[in-house]
């Protein structure tokens, strides 16, 4: 058989086995190895590969007790110096030695070679062998065909190492993805909890304050009132937080009715008149002239969404001035809700992200955190149950205009 034949059917016994992926880096190693021995007619050959801590260890070889063993990369044995200089080195019996070198005495032939198994210019492992079977030297074109396969060697290390990591690390996102749902079933369990509790207490600071409404008098009856304004706050998100949770498990239904556009913002503001009194501010109303259509939607909820992004807009507000509110038609297939403040305004880049879930944005050098906690994600969540869409457009220092579209493809006049 010729040299180059030899090496093609090793070559291809090589790659079969490096691309079987139910086999472990040893076996692999092993029936490589086993190849080479076939393929260069000797007894004895092993596979070293370094650690990375100066140490070499045989991971393969025909004399099954010295696999496991490590070795020094600064002995003065053969392999540590294949190791240490990247060169391949062959000594046979007519050869002259240049390097002193102490050889393990085990070996029955004077011949070997030992080549480096190189990746990207650095030392992986080495592949000796030895005892040749007939003549005791080795020819260059089995030299050539140990280099050559130790660069087969290479890809199967490299297939193996990332077969390996792959594995490990599919492993390790599997049991973080557990431990995720582990602690966020945890987490639905204890905010659910916690909110439920909430509503108790206070709907009793709610209803004492409505009492104390009716029987402060004087300049006491604006801390009552401020109070009220409070917990309402409160207790609209203490409702946005319970409903965010209904509205991502699919468990709140749309309860559509006809609806009167203008009725919905008048609704809004009237809950609201506290807040902007303590402000300063006021609303100024703009709606289509003469506008006589319903349209159909939850009153409940697009109420709750438009005083969401009201309290954002008086919170933002300067004292004294104007908040705009209203609707529009931009389409005939839709209505647009909207309010303009005169705040600080929202910067581009977080014009997204004001609407997910829990999100803070700390602008310190605009004296300013954008926080939304629920409100505006519940608005999104609300509006999209609608099949409709919510956004902001805003300018620094001039203020913000958060609008919501709805469908009203129903549109009917009164």
């Amino acid at each position: 058989m010729t040299n180059d034949r030899k090496f093609l059917e090793a070559l291809i016994s090589i790659i079969g086995i490096s691309n079987n992926k139910k086999l472990t880096l040893e076996k692999e190693l092993n029936k490589i190895l086993l190849v080479i021995v076939d393929c260069l007619k000797v007894k004895s050959g092993s596979i070293l590969l370094l650690n990375g801590k100066g140490m070499m260890e045989v991971a393969a070889s025909t004399k099954s007790r010295i696999v496991g063993v490590k070795q020094s990369l600064d002995d003065d044995s053969p392999t540590a110096w294949v190791a240490k200089n990247k060169k391949s080195l062959y000594i046979d019996s007519a050869a002259k030695c240049d390097y002193n070198l102490k050889r393990f005495k085990h070996y029955s032939g004077d011949a070997f070679f030992i080549a480096p198994v190189i990746n990207n210019d650095r030392v992986i492992g080495v592949i000796s062998v030895t005892d040749k079977i007939g003549s005791d030297t080795f020819g260059r074109d089995e030299r050539e065909i140990l280099i050559n396969i130790a660069g087969q060697v290479i890809i199967a290390l490299e297939n193996n190492r990332m077969a390996r990591s792959l594995e490990k690390k599919s492993k390790d996102l599997r049991k973080k993805n557990l431990e995720l749902k582990k602690l966020e079933k945890l987490r639905t369990e204890l905010f659910n909890m916690l909110i439920h509790d909430l509503k108790g207490p206070l709907s009793e600071v709610v209803a004492n304050l409505d009492i104390l409404s009716y029987t402060v008098k004087g300049e006491g009856i604006e801390f009552v009132e401020t109070a009220q304004s409070g917990c309402s706050n409160l207790f609209n998100l203490v409702a946005d937080l319970l409903d965010v949770s209904r509205l991502e498990e699919g468990k709140m239904p749309i309860v559509y009715e006809q609806l009167i556009p203008r009725d919905i913002i008048r609704e809004a503001n009237a809950g609201l008149i506290m807040s902007v009194k303590s402000k300063g501010a006021n609303f100024m109303e703009d709606f289509p002239a003469d506008d006589d259509l319903t349209f159909e939607g939850d009153r409940s909820l697009l109420i709750r969404v438009y005083q969401n992004l009201l309290t954002n807009a008086i919170s933002y507000t300067p004292k004294g001035e104007i908040i705009k509110v209203g609707y529009k038609y931009p389409d005939p297939e839709n209505i647009e809700f909207f309010i303009e403040d005169k705040g600080p305004g929202v910067p581009e880049e977080f014009r997204d992200e004001i609407f997910c879930k829990f999100s803070q944005i700390d602008e310190k050098f605009e004296g300013r955190v954008y926080t939304t906690g629920l409100g505006l994600n519940f608005c999104k969540k609300a509006v999209n149950a609608h099949g409709g869409m919510i956004s902001v457009e805003s300018l620094k220092d001039k203020g913000s205009r958060f609008y919501f579209r709805v469908p009203v493809k129903q549109v009917k006049k009164r």
